[in-house]
């Protein structure tokens, strides 16, 4: 598990080739890059999917927004399903909208 100081923290959770990354906190300019790398962690294992939980996730912030489509574009290239799930707020919900990011929301 990783902390931050405003609270940002993943889990990580691995089970049949599958990793869910649950997130908790904000998604901004001082966590992005921790998500990023924690990711990459995670696609560095070869698993057939990456699931981004969000139901904890309050804000992202356009910097989240260009951190998820990189690493969408990179699980893209390596052969891996990347999808965020269960986004419940609505400001989130909103700027995958305004991004283009509605793809990448499963259900």
């Amino acid at each position: 598990m990783a902390v931050n100081g405003n609270d940002f923290r993943t889990a990580a959770s691995r089970w049949d080739g599958q990793v869910t990354v649950a997130i908790t906190g904000e998604i901004d300019l001082a966590t992005a890059a921790e998500l990023e790398s924690r990711v990459k962690e995670c696609l560095a294992n070869r698993p057939s999917r990456v699931d981004l939980d969000f139901a904890q996730v309050r804000f992202c912030d356009c910097s989240g927004a260009h951190t998820l489509e990189r690493l969408h574009h990179q699980a893209q290239e390596e052969g891996v399903v990347l999808k965020v799930t269960d986004v419940w707020a609505p400001i989130v919900a909103r700027l995958f909208g305004l991004f283009g990011l509605a793809d990448l929301v499963d259900g």
